[in-house]
């Protein structure tokens, strides 16, 4: 199949991350410009990227580029707007997490994809990490038996960020640790356990005056999954030092999945240990062990980059109209989850994400 044309609107951190996929991956995706509101940034990234193309405005892009997709890397509040611009124009669209900042504008995303016929994707990269594709594998064969608690931690120090940026304005990014790092994770419960049903408590914490316009540095909460299995995640976004970015519990009857990564790491390859893989608990000490790396070959991913893989995939999506593996009518349940968590913040009660 010819490789899909794809315009990246956005150049900032985040595109450096999708800029791989289109340099190793030539044969399937072919990136044809790319356009950010700094031109001197977008000149750069073109220019590291052999692009010759350079826009700053998002309707010239579309009406002079003939490309397939547009990869939308800009800041979150302008997430829907640059996608129904481009579902407008009839392309596809591959757009960075959080899908949007409310769950209006996610719903309005989707339903303009969908009268289209337009592919729609959220990059959620971390479904696309081979060590977690082996994970649900593992799950969803049955070797845990039923799930019965999920735990994730999602931490980062945004100190170093420059006064006024972006993610420290709630408006700009939809709120703070919750819907920039958590959300991560959040999906990640979601792909590997299943969809949650309620927020059963939530708090959020903020009391640097960087932090503007309600977001939040700090959060924890409980959930119900819908298939009776308790949830608690953490998130922060100002923690001095902490040992690692990213861990994750999965808790079955027969099995555990873990991925706890060592002090000073990021992440972590997930480890199993299971009623068929490990010796049977005998001594106190036993039950902390017999755990063993997750086969991530058996996954056939092209690449250990979650976001080289998603990339990919998106590409196989639009060629063949099939439903991407994070498309945007999944990612409803995640961005529910998150609002979720906002209202029983707000509110100190319980929220049932059906009536949201």
């Amino acid at each position: 199949m010819p490789a899909l044309r794809v315009a990246l609107v956005g150049a900032g951190n985040i595109a450096s991350h999708h800029l791989p996929a289109y340099a190793q991956f030539p044969e399937q995706v072919e990136l044809v410009a790319i356009c950010d509101l700094d031109e001197g940034l977008a000149r750069r990234r073109a220019h590291d990227a052999g692009v010759e193309r350079v826009y700053t405005d998002v309707d010239t892009l579309l009406r002079e580029v003939a490309c397939d997709a547009l990869d939308v890397c800009v800041t979150p509040d302008q997430h829907a707007p640059v996608a129904l611009a481009a579902i407008a124009a009839g392309r596809h669209v591959l757009v960075e997490k959080p899908f949007a900042v409310t769950l209006a504008d996610c719903r309005k995303v989707v339903a303009a994809a969908d009268r289209a016929g337009s592919t729609l994707m959220v990059a959620q990269n971390q479904r696309f990490l081979p060590s977690h594709q082996a994970a649900r594998a593992i799950i969803a064969a049955g070797e845990l038996g039923e799930v019965r608690a999920v735990q994730t931690d999602s931490i980062q120090h945004w100190g170093a960020l420059a006064a006024g940026h972006w993610q420290h304005d709630g408006a700009r990014a939809g709120g703070g640790a919750v819907i920039g790092v958590g959300v991560h994770r959040l999906d990640l419960v979601r792909f590997l356990a299943g969809d949650v049903k309620r927020v059963l408590s939530a708090v959020t914490r903020t009391a640097s005056p960087r932090f503007v316009n309600g977001a939040e540095e700090y959060a924890a909460a409980t959930f119900e999954l819908e298939n009776g299995a308790v949830g608690q995640a953490f998130a922060a976004v100002s923690a001095f030092r902490s040992p690692w970015s990213e861990q994750l519990l999965v808790f079955g009857e027969r099995g555990t999945i873990h991925a706890s990564p060592a002090p000073g790491n990021v992440r972590s390859r997930a480890f199993v240990a299971s009623e068929r893989r490990s010796a049977p608990v005998v001594e106190w000490a036993d039950q902390f062990g017999g755990f063993e790396p997750v086969d991530i070959a058996a996954e056939g991913l092209p690449s250990e980059s979650g976001q080289v893989n998603e990339i990919l995939h998106f590409a196989t999506c639009c060629a063949s109209g099939a439903e991407p593996l994070s498309s945007g009518r999944d990612n409803i349940g995640t961005m529910k989850l998150v609002a979720g968590i906002y209202e029983s913040a707000r509110t100190g009660a319980p929220v049932e994400l059906d009536d949201l």
